[in-house]
């Protein structure tokens, strides 16, 4: 009952409070590693 009203408050909570912020940094991270693997496959195609 405890960990049923507390993980939907506490989560409510995060997102209400760093929702944008959170958002942001999860995308930049993506972007870059993204970016990262698409660098390295094609390094790596490109290679003999």
């Amino acid at each position: 009952m405890r960990l049923d009203k507390f993980l939907p408050t506490s989560l409510i909570a995060y997102f209400q409070g760093k929702e944008k912020a959170a958002f942001y940094r999860y995308a930049l991270v993506a972007a870059l590693m993204a970016v990262v693997c698409i660098i390295g496959l094609l390094a790596l195609g490109e290679s003999p």
